[in-house]
């Protein structure tokens, strides 16, 4: 298996140690060239990782490179049949992104679970890939992260009601419809006259959407234990999973293999997102994960987790959590085909066009010509003018917000945009941090943000 990092570029010639896990790699070079990749989604503009294999059969020479993007996960090259494994950053001081509490830190705004399109893209019905256990596989938090943070929003807006059948051996009373052969089995043989099975209907939270919702937190238990307890993930996601387990102390239990539902209220429609979730947690749950913790490999899905993305929502909740009223901050609003990250309209005066950008290298670089030339051109919008209600010919501001605290280099840097920390100035910082200023653009600035890292 090839295991490399996110934002990873190598090339090497006459080296091939990399590809001797890969079953008949000479084949694959005997063929002179071989170029393979795979893509977000299918989506072509979305590129997860490519490869290239190339030999100079004149002077038996052979050469690689390897590329990889701002997606996280496991999966394997359909043309090379070799599984990659691609982790998330890890910065000079040898600190990983925290995939996960970034996930539940940004799902603290409510307003995220209509943004979760895109996150993630698992394939549970193409073969299963091997993984050591010691690798610490980042699908299961991570669909454990959103399925409790769905669920505690159901709690928190209440769970839904609805009519259900009963059956009951009622005391004195006749309700619905009585079931005979079953009143004569179990009363009348033994001699309990006062005694009535009864069929009828009840309203309330016992539903079968919330049967399957509470069996898959018990579930999720059993998932949990193969975290350290003291590790955060782990306190965190049980804290989660106690606040919503208060919430279905009315429902009784059943045990499910999948459910198939679609839920039509809108006003219950995050219901359908906790169904999808659930049934990949029991899915992963069929393949006995848990259970085999013991054995030192483990069978997962292929997945891939869109980090810029989560960079995305990651930065909404921050913006949201300090610009907290109605329409101040809004996320991904198109104007005439062009969808800007964010609009800020603020109670403080700030009305600016804001983009992150998950390209750690702006900590201590500058973003690129074709970056800031798209931003500049979003300000230039008569219809985001009007949105944020300027009617003279004043230049919006526009900020870059990028991750500060994971400082590597990398070695695609183009051509460069001149920013530099200004002392003083009249614009407002976004957050408490880094703040800079561009000297080839008006109200332009630079804006990091520290990402969750352990």
């Amino acid at each position: 298996m090839l295991r490399i990092s996110e934002h990873f570029e190598y090339y090497h010639n006459d080296h091939i140690s990399i590809f001797q896990k890969i079953e008949n790699w000479e084949h694959y070079f005997n063929l002179s060239t071989l170029e393979d990749k795979i893509n977000f989604e299918n989506d072509e503009e979305k590129n997860c990782v490519s490869i290239s294999l190339y030999r100079n059969s004149e002077e038996n020479q052979y050469s690689c490179s390897i590329s990889s993007s701002y997606y996280i996960g496991l999966d394997c090259f359909p043309n090379l049949g070799a599984n990659i494994y691609i982790e998330p950053k890890i910065n000079n001081e040898e600190k990983q992104v925290n995939y996960v509490e970034m996930l539940l830190e940004s799902l603290k705004e409510p307003e995220n679970f209509e943004h979760l399109d895109g996150l993630i893209s698992t394939k549970f019905n193409e073969d299963w890939i091997e993984i050591d256990n010691h690798l610490q596989p980042l699908l299961t938090p991570f669909l454990i992260a959103q399925f409790l943070s769905v669920v505690k929003d159901l709690v928190k807006k209440g769970l839904k009601k609805s009519y259900y059948e009963k059956v009951e051996n009622l005391s004195n009373k006749v309700k619905g419809k009585v079931l005979v052969g079953q009143q004569i089995k179990q009363n009348i043989f033994k001699n309990r006259y006062t005694k009535t099975i009864c069929k009828f209907q009840e309203f309330g939270f016992d539903i079968e959407l919330n049967q399957f919702l509470k069996f898959v937190l018990s579930r999720v238990s059993i998932h949990l234990e193969d975290y350290s307890k003291n590790s955060d993930i782990y306190k965190n996601l049980v804290e989660i999973q106690r606040y919503c387990n208060g919430g279905f102390h009315q429902v009784s239990d059943n045990t499910f293999s999948k459910l198939d539902f679609k839920e039509s209220n809108p006003f219950f429609k995050n219901y359908n997102r906790a169904i999808q979730l659930g049934n990949q947690i029991l899915a992963l749950n069929d393949y006995n994960i848990s259970k085999n913790s013991k054995k030192s490999k483990t069978l997962h899905p292929p997945f891939w987790i869109d980090m810029s993305k989560l960079f995305e929502l990651f930065v909404f909740g921050k913006l949201r959590d300090k610009y907290s009223l109605e329409g101040e901050v809004q996320y991904h609003k198109k104007f005439n085909k062009q969808e800007p990250d964010f609009i800020l309209n603020t109670n403080c005066g700030i009305k600016a066009v804001v983009d992150a950008k998950y390209k750690p290298r702006y900590s201590s670089g500058n973003p690129t010509m074709e970056d800031a030339r798209q931003l500049a051109g979003y300000t230039r919008l008569n219809s985001v003018y009007k949105e944020l209600g300027i009617e003279n010919d004043d230049v919006i501001s526009a900020y870059f917000i990028y991750p500060g605290n994971l400082n590597f280099t990398e070695k695609d840097q183009h051509t460069q945009e001149d920013f530099k920390v200004k002392e003083e100035t009249e614009e407002i910082s976004l957050f408490e941090s880094s703040f800079r200023v561009s000297s080839s653009y008006k109200k332009m600035y630079l804006q990091e943000i520290n990402l969750l890292v352990n």
